[in-house]
């Protein structure tokens, strides 16, 4: 994925004033580090800092449009109030916006973003890392247990307790270099859309846009989403004639009280987990690696109670939208009634689904660009939930709580720690 670190602060977070400035400090110190860490190991990865726009979906002459911006104004008051740097621009213009295209001024700017290129910045701190005396690096490596020894701390990686599983899409499209301002632009939509830029080469940038987002599983990724955002773009960017370079369907977990889960795992003496990042993955990976390291070293850290996997009261005080989230979870089990195929032979090269004769368990199939045809159950190892295909990633997702395998059945993301079992 081309885009960058993205940290957007609203004063709407269900959490109390105390809370909130805690979580604007917590992201505040992580982009600032990222900063500190590209400066002094000279990593090439793009980092910068750009201001964030928050819009109104609706255009000028749209009485939406007014209520909209009434709404941001008072979102950026009530952040500027908790330390964000935020502020209501009523005139506020995109850069690079084509101006005879809908005209959706306005909103509300937080300032002092960052962005940077996830990769590059990784491969960076491995090569310092490899420099460093006992440090060890496993990779294509599975955890499938963990020996619970205090002597042993381990870091994991789970679904959050009451945590919705979404799949925002995206693309990457190409427009002139230097025409559109670099910044992050989201409008006010429940299934938003955002947009923001990185690098292609000497005579275009890409435009990332995405949004759209969907429970995963739930709905398909390519049910028009692409087209939309695509006609979204066009209709408002300078984007060069030609499809997108590139597309994808993410996913995110959603905490019912929107704070992510960070430190010492419930019942676990040396587990620790990182989850629920809603989005906020590459800042939420800085704070964890100071919130942890603090608590394996038994050093107190005043951010550690907001983020703890422990916590109840915030989690208590959304119980609605945990029991809503369960409902439409249990929902999803009667898949183990239901089959996309009738037939093998139905499937083109290059598709999946899950064939359910009634009479046996349900199998997930999938036919490769030669011919072979691959048969595993379709029951995901985690909760038995019945796997989705997902034309977008060509690959196997559960509706349950978010796991992905690959066309061929391997577990390429979690909760499940296992891959599907092939059958004969």
């Amino acid at each position: 994925m081309p885009s960058g670190c993205t940290l957007t602060l609203t004063a709407t977070d269900r959490s109390s004033a105390s809370s909130y400035r805690t979580k604007n400090a917590t992201h505040t110190w992580a982009i600032a580090q990222v900063g500190n860490i590209v400066e002094k190991l000279g990593i090439d990865c793009e980092y910068r800092r750009v201001p964030g726009y928050e819009i109104s979906q609706y255009p000028r002459g749209d009485a939406k449009h007014d209520k909209d911006l009434e709404q941001l104004k008072t979102e950026a008051e009530l952040a500027s109030q908790l330390g964000v740097h935020a502020a209501f621009q009523p005139d506020l213009e995109v850069g690079g916006w084509l101006a005879d295209r809908p005209d959706q001024r306005g909103g509300a700017v937080f300032q002092n973003q960052a962005a940077f290129h996830p990769p590059k910045y990784l491969i960076g701190i491995l090569e310092w890392l490899k420099k460093q005396d006992n440090f060890e690096c496993y990779t294509n490596t599975r955890v499938t247990s963990v020996d619970d020894d205090k002597n042993k701390p381990a870091a994991n990686s789970l679904s959050s307790p009451g945590s919705a599983t979404t799949a925002p899409t995206a693309f990457a499209l190409r427009i002139p270099k230097g025409t559109v301002e670099d910044c992050f632009v989201y409008d006010s939509a429940k299934e938003h859309k955002y947009v923001r830029l990185t690098r292609c080469d000497d005579e275009n940038d890409y435009l990332v846009v995405g949004g759209c987002d969907h429970e995963v599983g739930h709905e398909a990724p390519d049910d028009g989403r692409f087209e939309e955002l695509e006609t979204w773009a066009r209709e408002r960017f300078p984007v060069k004639d030609g499809g997108a370079d590139y597309r994808w369907s993410g996913q995110i977990q959603e905490p019912v009280d929107y704070m992510a889960y960070i430190g010492k795992n419930q019942g676990n003496e040396c587990v620790y987990i990182v989850t629920g990042d809603s989005g906020n993955g590459l800042t939420h990976g800085v704070i964890a690696g100071r919130l942890i390291a603090d608590e394996i070293d038994g050093v107190t850290n005043s951010w550690a109670t907001l983020y703890s996997p422990k916590r109840v009261a915030s989690v208590l005080s959304s119980a609605g939208s945990v029991l809503t989230h369960g409902l439409k979870i249990n929902a999803q089990y009667k898949r183990h009634l239901q089959s996309d195929l009738q037939d093998i032979e139905d499937l083109l090269p290059g598709e999946g689904g899950v064939l359910n004769s009634k009479t046996s368990k349900p199998v997930a199939v999938y036919r490769d660009e030669s011919g072979k045809v691959s048969r595993m159950s379709a029951q995901c190892p985690h909760l038995k939930g019945v796997v989705c295909w997902n034309a977008v990633e060509k690959s196997f997702d559960c509706p349950v709580h978010g796991s992905r395998f690959s066309n061929e059945g391997v577990c390429v993301m979690g909760p499940a720690k296992a891959n599907l079992t092939a059958v004969e």
